[in-house]
C-alpha cells in the first residue's frame, strides 16, 4: 500500500494511491496499470481510467510524466 500524500520533490499532492496490488484515484476510480508503462494500454474500453498515476492527465502514463523522478544518469560505478 502507498498512501503518501505529495510527489518525490514534496512540490505536487499525489493524485493516486496503491491499494491491494490496484492503482486507485483519491476520489475512488480505478486507473489502468497498462497505461502506466512506457508502452501504453492497447484495449480501447474497459473499465480502468486512462489517467496518469502521477498527475491525472490522460495524455501519458506515469512512465512519461513531467513530474516523476527521473533516474541518476551519471555513471556510479566504481572501480
Amino acid at each position: 500500500e502507498c498512501v503518501t500524500a505529495q510527489t518525490w520533490d514534496k512540490k505536487f499532492d499525489t493524485f493516486s494511491e496503491r491499494i491491494h496490488k490496484g492503482l486507485w484515484t483519491k476520489d475512488g476510480k480505478q486507473l489502468c496499470t497498462s497505461w502506466q508503462r512506457e508502452e501504453g494500454c492497447n484495449v480501447p474500453r474497459h473499465d480502468a481510467h486512462h489517467f496518469c498515476s502521477g498527475c491525472g492527465a490522460t495524455t501519458h502514463g506515469a512512465q512519461k510524466c513531467p513530474r516523476a523522478e527521473r533516474a541518476n544518469t551519471a555513471d556510479t560505478v566504481q572501480s
